[in-house]
């Protein structure tokens, strides 16, 4: 029976960071036993693999490109995932490489790994880190009912319009909106939060997490705009979302314990 899989497998936020204090044992010992993978960037990705210590020489760890790209091109997606295939029929386990976080989540893959679930290969995600989760446990917000966005426009004017239809959901039914900018476009974000979004209306800003410059702030729009502080370049996750509506339901939850103990 063939036993080869595709390992969705994740990497540190911080490039810089030790791998072993980034991610569970088991998952770097997952990596440094497969010869296969499918990565972003080659270059970076052997530089993660010599980081976890992977244990053949670099150029012997086999790698296809599967980048935005990629995605955007039906010849070339076709033929990797057509490779892939081959690599998997043939008995070999494969890797998808994340740049940084969950491989998929906000990262391209995704028609690959439905093309191995209809392939009947299996698909096994490996445990490790989200910027989008840790910004969400970090931000005060509803965890319960929140809906991630992705990249906004990139154009003021459409951004802004984005940025206010995210208020309205949020006052509809009280869910976190959680969305991430190109890092060069981070302070422009600032801006037009302070510029369009609602005085009282509250926005989590989570830069550089898992680094030595990780810094998570959660403040209204009035407090935002007498702010000094901007992300700049780094890797940053914002959350819209309501203070007042998660301490109603601590509230409620603290009454319902009480009422059962």
């Amino acid at each position: 029976m063939n036993s080869s899989a595709l390992i969705l497998l994740p990497t540190a936020l911080d490039a810089e960071s030790d791998p072993a204090q980034s991610l569970p044992g088991p998952v770097l010992s997952q990596l440094q036993a497969l010869s296969h993978f499918v990565v972003e960037d080659a270059k970076s990705a052997r530089a993660w693999l010599k980081r976890c210590a992977w244990p053949r020489p670099l150029p012997q760890a086999l790698m296809l490109v599967w980048d935005e790209h990629t995605a955007k091109s039906e010849q070339q997606s076709s033929t990797i995932i057509q490779q892939v295939l081959h690599w998997l029929e043939a008995g070999h386990s494969v890797g998808l490489l994340s740049e940084a976080g969950l491989p998929a989540i906000a990262d391209p893959g995704e028609a690959l790994i439905a093309a191995v679930h209809a392939a009947g290969f299996p698909v096994r995600p490996q445990i490790g880190p989200s910027s989008i989760m840790l910004a969400l446990m970090a931000s005060g917000f509803n965890g319960q009912h929140f809906e991630f966005k992705g990249y906004l426009p990139a154009a003021n004017e459409e951004r802004e319009a984005a940025l206010r239809a995210i208020e309205r959901l949020n006052e509809q039914d009280g869910r976190s909106l959680i969305w991430i900018e190109t890092p060069y476009r981070n302070d422009a974000m600032m801006a037009s939060m302070a510029r369009v979004l609602k005085h009282d209306t509250c926005v989590c800003v989570a830069t550089a997490l898992g680094s030595a410059k990780e810094a998570i702030q959660t403040k209204s729009i009035a407090q935002w705009r007498q702010s000094a502080w901007l992300p700049g370049r780094e890797p940053t996750v914002f959350i819209l979302g309501s203070l007042a509506q998660s301490a109603r339901r601590s509230q409620d939850l603290k009454s319902h314990r009480r009422k059962h103990s």
